[in-house]
């Protein structure tokens, strides 16, 4: 039975290691949404302010601009390529990650958009909605819709109702150590720490997200290797060829 246990563990490690990409802070792109689409992108990432009852895409409160809702900049576009794809968001049945972080008002944010989504809840089924940034309290995440997920912390403990609304588990480069360019190999100690992080999650059967990571053919490379499920980046072309 032992045995038969630690097979299963190591089959769910490796089916939870096949990386994903995901295009962070998706909405600087010269065409957001749709860049990171083109390219087949498993998760894109949008940056969300709440003003005037409406909800805008920006990295901060100054760049907010009139035409970039999160409606118009990537619900309305990922809910026109489902029609046009039978009910799913890529033409192969793939699914969509759309990470949602939110920059302050979280509560505020998820009632609107709960109200801006429920319309189109079923249409959504093959959208997983993470939402991250200025979340609600763990023991809040009862008060919100089932179509939120939430994006989980390293040191954050939860409770099994809790955890299950828990997609992934993200957690900054930083948190590990200094500062790493990706121009030369990740210290063993570092390597060390993301890798117990990595297995700790993955035998709770968790994907794991890193931020602060670098846009580098080694970055990416070290990551993988170290099993990293979602690895980000802001240059779409070079993940998109290092993938292939």
């Amino acid at each position: 039975m032992r045995y038969l246990n630690l097979t299963i563990l190591f089959l769910l490690c490796f089916k939870l290691s096949a990386q994903l990409t995901h295009s962070h802070n998706d909405y600087e792109q010269k065409q957001p949404f749709f860049a990171a689409y083109n390219l087949g992108f498993n998760s894109i990432e949008a940056d969300v302010y709440l003003k005037n009852n409406e909800l805008y895409v920006a990295h901060d409160w100054d760049k907010i601009s009139p035409d970039r809702t999160l409606m118009t900049l990537y619900i309305n576009p990922i809910l026109q390529k489902i029609q046009e794809n039978n009910g799913y968001p890529y033409p192969n049945k793939k699914s969509l990650h759309l990470l949602i972080d939110l920059k302050k008002d979280g509560k505020e944010i998820l009632i609107l958009l709960t109200e801006k989504l429920k319309p189109h809840k079923k249409a959504l089924k093959y959208v997983t909605i993470t939402i991250s940034g200025d979340m609600p309290k763990p023991s809040e995440f009862k008060d919100f819709d089932n179509i939120f997920s939430f994006d989980g912390r390293k040191e954050q403990i939860y409770s099994t109702n809790e955890y299950k609304r828990v997609t992934i588990v993200s957690s900054s480069m930083s948190d590990f150590g200094k500062y790493w360019a990706g121009k030369t190999p990740l210290s063993e100690e570092i390597a060390q720490k993301i890798s117990v992080f990595v297995e700790e999650n993955h035998s709770k059967g968790k994907k794991v997200r890193l931020w602060a990571t670098p846009n580098t053919v080694l970055g990416f490379e070290t990551l993988k290797n170290l099993g990293v499920d979602y690895i980000g980046t802001d240059d779409l072309e070079l993940l998109a060829n290092f993938m292939r």
